[in-house]
C-alpha cells in the first residue's frame, strides 16, 4: 500500500514537473513544436500532416537559453547608461546627492543604535520566560551591526560628496 502511494505521488511530481516546465521547453527549441498531451482516456488527436512548404529563414538565429531570451528581447534594460559628470554643475550636483544620502544614513544609524541600546535592557518576556532572551541578544547584534554598516555608508557617501564639491571648484576655476 505504502509502495503504490509513493508511486503515485513519484508520478504526480512529474506530471507536474512536465507540464510546467513545457512552456520553457519551447522557448529553448522553438524548432521542436510538440503537441499538447491529451487529458488520460481521451482518444488521441489526429495529427495534421506535415507541409512540404520551406520554413522561413530568420535573420538571426535563435538564441538557445532563457537568459539569452530575455537578454535578445530587451537589450537596453540589459544595463543601464551611467553618465559621468563632466562639468562643474555636474559635480556639485552629484555633491548634494551624497550630502543627502549621507544624511539619511546618519538618521538609520541614529535609528538602529538607539534600538541596540533597547534590545540590551533587560526586558520581561511576554511569555514568562526569561527576562534576558536569547533573541534580544541577538537583535542587539543586528542593530549594532546596522549602525555601524550606515556609519560606514555615511562616511563614503560624504567623501564623495566632498571628491564633487572638488572636482566643482576645480572645474570653475576656483
Amino acid at each position: 500500500m505504502q509502495s503504490t502511494r509513493n508511486i503515485f505521488l513519484l508520478a504526480s511530481v512529474c506530471a507536474v514537473a512536465l507540464s510546467a516546465s513545457a512552456p520553457v521547453l519551447a522557448q529553448t527549441a522553438p524548432a521542436a513544436k510538440v503537441p499538447p498531451t491529451p487529458p488520460a482516456g481521451a482518444p488521441p488527436a489526429a495529427t495534421a500532416p506535415a507541409s512540404k512548404a520551406p520554413a522561413p529563414a530568420s535573420k538571426a538565429p535563435a538564441p538557445t537559453s532563457p537568459a539569452a531570451t530575455s537578454a535578445a528581447a530587451a537589450p537596453a534594460a540589459a544595463a543601464p547608461s551611467v553618465a559621468l559628470p563632466s562639468t562643474a554643475s555636474d559635480h556639485e550636483a552629484l555633491a548634494k546627492k551624497y550630502q543627502a544620502e549621507a544624511a539619511g544614513y546618519r538618521k538609520t544609524a541614529a535609528e538602529h543604535k538607539q534600538m541596540a541600546a533597547e534590545y540590551k535592557k533587560v526586558h520581561p518576556d511576554p511569555k514568562g520566560g526569561p527576562k534576558d532572551h536569547p533573541w534580544y541578544q541577538k537583535m542587539a547584534k543586528h542593530c549594532e551591526a546596522l549602525w555601524k554598516d550606515a556609519e560606514k555608508l555615511a562616511t563614503d557617501a560624504e567623501k564623495a560628496a566632498e571628491y564633487h564639491t572638488l572636482r566643482a571648484k576645480e572645474l570653475q576655476g576656483s
